[in-house]
């Protein structure tokens, strides 16, 4: 150890918002502050959405030398990002172009390509339910209808494995980030050559995967010349994908838990050993995604917070100012509980070109203050449809509701769903997936760390919030209401 406490770097790279973190690890516990935020939003040109991935970089690169510039010589870098995207390299070893992004209609149309019976199969053979996000399916209709990217790829690189490219020029991937492919037997958390040979997908555009606490690569020489930082700064194979990383800083002191991982959105599930595939996960639409130190996370992909960001970026387009979130917690609490209820994942509000529209299509609320409070209550209700249906699944129940990540500051949310799911809501961390990234290269510092030690040491460099369900809340009206909203949305469908 070249210093009294490891000094990490942990990027937390999402679709709002991309994080610099530093994270000090004592032996005992691990703090962390954040050093850099800069905006993230996917760029629109000509109907098809692209990340910009170049100014991402920059924004590390400028995170990563103020973090050396305050707390001096940093002993390594883990990056987390969303899932499924992906870039593209070229014969040349260069990007073909930006990234494109999981909300383009390319998935969508690649899934529709797949019959019903082949879904079933690829969910068998991967253990991740079939959705239009999935890479698998990207690729697919990436390769009819943008023919010369796919013809043109000789590398898939999943965001996060990209970005250590950029930084250290080497190629591979981890089994978190991967798994989001839908290209992945979780039984082996390793490639399935079977769902190659189904889909006709090319198995040699992939990479190996990296255990958890191994090195990925040294940052190239050039970058830190440019920087003027330490050359030898090893980037380290952590759960890169950012619910991996978020539920290894769940505060969870039982085997047991559930947690909600709250951003744009919403991961809901559970750690296990082993997966668990079966009709149930499948009728449910769980999937078993890789988790930290060879765990599965079995968890269902909701909406989250995407909704309301939404409505928030409409509201300040129409008013012409901005719109901070406990003023719009105010109205939406101002317009109580007797507003109509919808199904947050109806597919109108995956990417509709105006949020608050879709909304009213589906709720026939007009009035800003009900549509607000119909949004809230309607997530609400959708984590407790989720944790009863895990529940299901696991043939347990679970005591309390852990909501971690940048969507467990919204107290508003934290105490509906306390109200609606009777059960207590822990919340905390907020920067849950740049604390997992710090904390998962434990596992790299530490020889003697594991899984639980390394979760023990996040939860004494936190604060944690408690919100107790109401006894008077009328909790079944409200639920019941939500269910009957479900049937009029398919019907709407």
């Amino acid at each position: 150890m070249k210093h009294d406490s490891v000094r990490c770097v942990g990027f937390d790279c999402g679709n709002s918002s991309v994080r610099t973190v530093i994270g000090l690890y004592d032996g005992n516990s691990v703090t962390s502050e954040v050093i850099l935020q800069v905006p993230n939003r996917a760029i629109t040109v000509n109907g098809v959405d692209f990340w910009d991935i170049l100014k991402i970089f920059e924004s590390m690169q400028t995170g990563l030398k103020a973090a050396e510039n305050k707390y001096g010589e940093i002993d390594s870098v883990g990056i987390s990002t969303w899932g499924i995207d992906f870039g593209i390299l070229g014969t040349s070893g260069h990007l073909l172009g930006n990234p494109l992004c999981y909300r383009n209609i390319f998935g969508l149309k690649g899934l529709e390509s797949i019959d019903t019976a082949t879904k079933k199969q690829l969910f068998d053979l991967s253990g991740i339910q079939n959705h239009p996000m999935n890479s698998m399916y990207q690729l697919l209709g990436i390769r009819d209808m943008l023919p010369e990217y796919y013809e043109g790829a000789k590398d898939i690189l999943f965001i996060p494995d990209l970005l250590n490219f950029m930084f250290t020029g080497e190629k591979g991937t981890e089994n978190t980030i991967a798994s989001t492919s839908q290209l992945l037997d979780m039984r082996t958390q390793d490639y399935s050559d079977k769902i190659f040979q189904v889909t006709n997908l090319d198995r040699s555009m992939f990479h190996p995967v990296v255990p958890h606490g191994k090195e990925r690569g040294v940052m190239l020489g050039s970058i830190a010349k440019h920087l003027e930082i330490d050359s030898t700064m090893p980037f380290i194979s952590v759960p890169s994908h950012d619910t991996a990383s978020a539920v290894v800083s769940v505060p969870a002191t039982e085997d047991n838990f559930i947690f909600i991982s709250s951003g744009t959105w919403s991961l809901i599930g559970t750690e296990l050993d082993e997966p668990i595939i079966n009709d149930k996960v499948y009728d449910h639409s769980f999937a078993n995604e890789g988790g930290a130190a060879d765990t599965i996370t079995l968890l269902k992909n909701s909406a989250g917070m995407h909704i309301l960001q939404n409505v928030k970026h409409e509201l300040e387009q129409l008013n012409n100012r901005k719109f901070e979130w406990p003023e719009l917690i105010s109205m939406a609490s101002g317009a109580g509980l007797s507003v109509a209820l919808y199904d947050p994942n109806h597919q109108s509000l995956y990417n509709p070109e105006k949020m608050i529209d879709a909304i009213i299509a589906l709720t026939g609320e007009s009035e800003i203050e009900r549509i607000l409070a119909s949004s809230f209550i309607s997530l609400a209700c959708s984590y407790r449809e989720a944790i009863a249906d895990l529940e299901d699944i696991c043939g347990h129940g679970f005591e309390a509701v852990h909501i971690i990540g940048g969507g467990s500051r919204n107290a508003y949310l934290n105490q509906l769903t306390a109200d609606i799911t009777d059960k207590p809501v822990i919340t905390g961390p907020e920067e849950a997936t740049s604390l997992g990234t710090i904390a998962s290269q434990v596992l790299y510092h530490d020889g003697s760390a594991t899984l639980k030690k390394v979760r023990a040491a996040v939860a004494k460099g936190i604060k944690t919030g408690t919100f107790t369900p109401g006894k008077d809340f009328p909790r079944e009206e409200t639920y019941g209401k939500y269910t009957r909203s479900m049937d009029r949305s398919k019907s709407l469908s």
